[in-house]
């Protein structure tokens, strides 16, 4: 049957009612298609190359911003660069003179010298920068330089925070290097090599080619360098011609920063001599190397026309000319050029970290052991760009050829010149690996498996290697001590501010001073200048070449002592001291010490100074006065030392997370301390223990260190050593034993008498607990095996106080600790078996607890003090803790965890017992008591200023006046006939003197201690006045005579003195003061029950233990 030709004519009615029939289907499959598009999805979006495109482009844009993090973090870190403190002297003595280009008044060697000040500009604009910041930190009226430390910080880190800044544009200005289309991520991989992170021949390098930004002009060069590339991509790339012309200004700011302007013109030279080699060619490079989809269906682009040579060379010489335009004209030439004169000279001073070259002499001498690893690392990096011009040889273009060859011959030539050849090289291989990217695959997204891999997988990679480095840099993984840490501001402990403050505090020092290094002069110039002049110092094209030879000169001949060298240039300049580096001069240290010449006057760990022994008045008075001799620094000189503002932090698990206080160097005051504890031993290579002069003046430096970094575990070791040694010294002065050389080995195999020096041994707890606390959780096994032996330390001094409880748990945690190897096998053993028997022991304890409070019902307080006396001060810790949450008693509670506290070593949490603003806590005992056990907690705290004011002020007065009343009170009760009242005052009295003899001897130890010998001599005569009896009677002699003081006599004394006087005959001879007149009690045996600590008002007092649980 065919198909009709034609539809036969339907009726009109019919039609009619098709009609109706066609519109009811109609509206029925409408209803069914909105029931299925409810109930099904619609089929996905198909992939094409436009939408690859798109979402590659989205996926670009967050690893560009993961580029510009880590270029801004590794830049964001404290600041370690000396030559900073210069510039900024610099820059506010230009401010004040009003004049770019004033003489110089820094220095003794080139005084009124003017010389080429290249970054002008740079310290002018920091030094204002800094100044503003400096200001708003409002001053306290009643005290201006209580917050001066903190406004320097917030100063300081203001810099810091913009030349991160600086550094995060120049990675931006980087990553505009490119051609329209994809290759923003390569773009992105490239600058963060450059700027970012790498792998070197060292490990990661972050800061990646370029290495770390310093605050400093170097870095705001280096965003101009960056813009000059990004303006000859697209002056000879695009062949804008604004562009070209846009370089004038550039170089005008330039010229007057840093002196990388004369790389960035060779750049430039070299550009422009590349486009006359691109000849013809040059037309075709503009254009780009593969059409968009809009570009071949729409209209056709713009025509480019390439720059011309004629007009490269009139830029050049426009940019040229500019430079010019700075205080020291064309000199600024001359003055970049000249170094490289003296390049690869063999006679001149040795070259600093600036002047280091792959080419020359001395990098086998600079870097004996890896010297070929950095050269190889030179030539790879080299060869990798290179690489990328072979790549996309297609394009080939001179003009971006030639000025990497410049910038990697420079790099070649100086080392310091990494950042300038990272930014070209990384400008040069972004566009070069784009050019040849869009020339073979085109600018369409592609389709398929293996792209999508490679495309989404890549980037995604890419942002996982970029949030890794930032994670690096912030939490400082990888980083060694000392190293730059994450953060705004600067560690004061990196400089010599400390002797620099020192030198411009001292008027009766008038003679110059030679600084060792050039840090030293930066440090002198910010802090004490221009009063105090340098020989040499950071600031660039001042110093000759011959005057750097001479500091080099005089440098070796202070290292041999040859006085025929050093004296008559020191004659020339007015030098009368010198001040060298002790950490990295340990020869020349060595020999000063011994010389005749020389008399060492200061010492803070980082630098130490001697003046000439031949210097004129009133130097050579000051050095005498100052003479680093441990009898006349420990006793003679009052040097009063600051107090901490906190207690410890102990270590938690955010210290595993951010390496922070790992990385923090030891304070250099501890280097100071170990030279007083280990004396001559390092200069005679002997060992010798050290006096109670040295020990005393190695904890003063400890507790100096302390008060600038609460959380130095180091310090708290070196405390902790200085405590147990002055301990023994203390003892054997008990045991009659003189403190004589021949005498050591006796005197290091005595058992401290812990009865008498409780506050030594409280003082050595504390140190090591703290020590313990503050320590990071150790990385390498030599860190683990040190911080082993403080545990073991600990171990013993709780064993030997019978602190069982305490002692078994830090057993514990040292074998828990210890890891396969640091132990040996006998060892190990022979502590778990005693761990086993303390374990024991402690559990007979607790059952002993759990049956006293089942049969006796007995409570908190009871049960607390019966662990005192089962020697369990833990254990009694944490009932006296549960009747104070309790309010039970507090009056017998808080005195009893307050003691307890500072007996373990926990000052921290006694302090927290001390009610805020009561000098006079009714609940830690009578008056005059109170205050002197708050005292302890301070001078348990290195607080010496409280602990010395609550027991001057406010302990003994009371109890003075107390004795005197009660001395009243019985003269009254005497006439009343009141015998038995008369009779128990009388007994009482003698024990309220040997009290408060007790307590002036504690504030004299502390006066002492804290660098107030003067004052420490009044209270040592005021013990022996009260009591000259007294069972510490041999040190108080002692350090009586030390002082230069007359030692009160004993009582057999004045009896002899009384005979002869009746007699009229002479007295016979005194017993030696420095022997006991009673036997010193012996120490207890570790494996003895812990006595119940006494409270520490009657500390150093002896009495039984019954009697001070009663008193308690």
């Amino acid at each position: 049957m065919t198909q009709p030709d034609a539809s036969s004519p339907v009726p009109k009615r019919g039609r009619e009612t098709d009609v109706l029939a066609d519109s009811t289907v109609a509206a029925a499959s409408a209803d069914l298609e909105t029931t299925e598009s409810v109930d099904v999805e619609p089929e996905p979006e198909p992939w094409t190359p436009e939408r690859v495109s798109e979402w590659n482009a989205y996926y670009d844009w967050y690893v560009m911003g993961a580029a510009l993090l880590l270029a801004f973090v590794v830049t964001a870190s404290r600041t370690n660069y000396s030559p900073l403190w210069a510039n900024l002297k610099q820059g506010q003595y230009i401010l004040n003179q009003s004049s770019p280009a004033p003489a110089d008044v820094f220095s003794y060697t080139e005084e009124g010298q003017r010389w080429v000040n290249i970054p002008w500009l740079f310290q002018v604009s920091h030094a204002a920068i800094y100044k503003l910041a400096y200001d708003l930190v409002p001053t306290d009226p009643n005290d201006p330089t209580a917050n001066r430390a903190s406004a320097e910080q917030i100063a300081t880190g203001t810099l810091v925070g913009l030349t991160a800044l600086a550094r995060l544009a120049t990675a931006l200005a980087l990553l505009k290097i490119r051609r329209k289309g994809p290759g923003l991520w390569w773009t992105a991989v490239c600058t963060a090599l450059a700027l970012g992170a790498m792998v070197g021949p060292l490990g990661v390098v972050l800061g990646g080619i370029a290495q770390p930004g310093v605050v400093g002009p170097s870095t705001w060069g280096l965003l101009l360098l960056a813009i000059e590339m990004l303006l000859l991509y697209r002056a000879f790339g695009e062949g804008r011609q604004g562009a070209l012309y846009g370089l004038i200004p550039v170089f005008l700011i330039w010229a007057n920063v840093d002196e990388s302007f004369l790389l960035g013109l060779l750049i430039l030279g070299a550009a422009v001599v590349g486009r006359i080699l691109d000849g013809g060619a040059a037309a075709t490079l503009i254009e780009p190397p593969a059409r968009s989809t809009a570009v071949d269906e729409g209209d056709a682009p713009r025509k480019r026309v390439p720059i011309t040579p004629m007009a490269g060379v009139v830029a050049m010489l426009l940019c040229a000319a500019v430079c010019l335009a700075n205080p020291s004209i064309y000199k600024i030439y001359l003055a970049t050029i000249e170094p490289l004169f003296h390049l690869f000279d063999k006679g001149g001073p040795p070259p600093t970290a600036d002047q280091l070259s792959y080419f020359g002499p001395t990098i086998r001498t600079q870097f004996p052991d890896s010297w070929y690893l950095l050269t190889l690392y030179y030539l790879i990096t080299v060869a990798a760009g290179l690489a990328t011009f072979l790549l996309n040889s297609a394009r080939f273009s001179w003009s971006r050829f030639l000025p990497y060859v410049v910038a990697a011959v420079g790099w070649g030539i100086y080392m310091r010149l990494s950042a300038e050849f990272a930014v070209v090289l990384a400008a040069v291989a972004a566009i070069n690996g784009q050019e040849w990217y869009q020339s073979r695959f085109g600018v369409r997204g592609k389709l398929g498996n293996g792209w999508a891999a490679w495309s989404t997988g890549g980037r995604l990679v890419t942002l996982a290697g970029l949030f890794y480095f930032v994670s690096i840099a912030i939490t400082g993984y990888g980083k060694s001590p000392g190293e730059p840490r994450f953060g705004f501001g600067f560690d004061p402990n990196d400089f010599s501010f400390e002797a620099a403050e020192y030198l411009a505090s001292r008027d009766d020092v008038t003679g110059n001073v030679f600084n060792w290094t050039l840090a030293q002069g930066d440090a002198l110039i910010w802090k004490a200048g221009p009063a105090r002049k340098t020989f040499v110092d950071n600031r660039r094209n001042l110093f000759p070449t011959d005057l750097m030879a001479e500091h080099h000169i005089l440098m070796n001949a202070l290292r041999d002592d040859d006085p025929d060298v050093w004296k008559p240039a020191f004659d020339k300049y007015n030098i009368t001291a010198v001040m060298i580096d002790s950490s990295k001069a340990r020869n020349t240290y060595r020999k000063l010490m011994q010389s005749p010449y020389w008399i060492p006057f200061y010492d803070d760990g980082r630098v130490v100074m001697f003046g000439r022994s031949d210097a004129p008045e009133p130097d050579l008075t000051a050095f005498k006065a100052n003479r680093l001799e441990p009898d006349l620094r420990a006793y003679k000189v009052v040097s009063p030392l600051p107090s901490a503002d906190r207690p410890p932090t102990p270590v938690n698990w955010i210290d595993d997370v951010f390496q922070s206080r790992a990385l923090t160097a030891p304070q250099a005051r501890i280097d100071a301390a170990l030279r007083w504890l280990e004396g001559a031993a390092p200069i005679l290579d002997q060992a010798t223990m050290p006096d109670p002069a040295r020990c005393l003046l190695a904890i003063r430096e400890a507790r100096t260190a302390l008060a600038r970094n609460p959380d130095d575990t180091t310090a708290y070791r070196v405390l902790a050593r200085a405590y147990r040694l002055l301990t023994l010294q203390e003892t054997a002065l008990l045991a009659g034993i003189p403190l004589t050389p021949e005498n050591q080995d006796q005197i290091s195999r005595l058992v401290v008498n812990s009865e008498v020096l409780g506050t030594r041994m409280r003082q050595r707890i504390t140190a090591l607990n703290y020590a313990i606390q503050t320590t990071p959780p150790p990385k390498t096994e030599p860190a683990r095996r040190e911080l082993l032996s403080v545990h073991f330390e600990l171990v013993d001094v709780f064993l030997q106080l019978g602190y069982l409880d305490l002692a078994q748990e830090r057993l514990q945690a040292a074998l828990d600790l210890a890891k396969p190897g640091d132990l040996t096998d006998e060892g190990r053993l022979q502590y778990q078996r005693q761990l086993d028997q303390l374990d024991q022991r402690v559990n007979q304890i607790k059952d002993a607890l759990s049956e006293l409070q089942i049969e006796r019902q007995a409570g908190p307080i009871e049960k607390g003090r019966f662990a005192v006396s089962q020697g369990a001060p833990g254990l009694a810790i944490i009932e006296f803790e549960e009747a104070d949450r309790s309010s039970m008693s507090p009056a017998i509670v808080k005195p009893q965890l307050v003691d307890l506290y500072c007996s373990t070593g926990q000052p921290d949490r006694a302090l927290e017992q001390l009610s805020s603003g009561v000098a006079e806590d009714p609940n830690l005992g009578e008056p005059g008591t109170s205050t002197f056990r708050q005292g302890q907690v301070y001078l348990l705290l290195g607080n010496y200023v409280s602990a010395a004011s609550l027991w001057q002020e406010r302990a003994i007065p009371r109890l003075r006046l107390d004795r005197s009343m009660k001395a009243l009170g019985t003269g009254q009760k005497l006439t009343r006939g009141d015998v038995l009242g008369v009779a128990n005052d009388a007994l009482s009295l003698p024990g309220m003197i040997r009290r408060q003899a007790a307590w002036e001897y504690e504030l004299a130890q502390c006066l002492l201690e804290s660098g107030e010998p003067t004052r420490a001599a009044e209270h040592y005569t005021n013990t022996l006045t009260l009591t000259p009896d007294l069972v510490v009677r041999p040190i108080v002699a002692y350090y009586l005579e030390k002082l230069g003081k007359p030692v009160p006599p004993s009582t057999k004394e004045k009896e002899a003195q009384a005979a002869a006087a009746a007699t009229d005959k002479p007295a016979a001879p005194a017993a030696p003061t420095d022997k006991p007149s009673e036997p010193a009690p012996a120490a207890e045996k570790p494996s003895a029950p812990a006595p119940a600590p006494k409270p520490a008002a009657d500390a150093p007092k002896e009495q039984p233990k019954e009697a001070a649980a009663k008193k308690d």
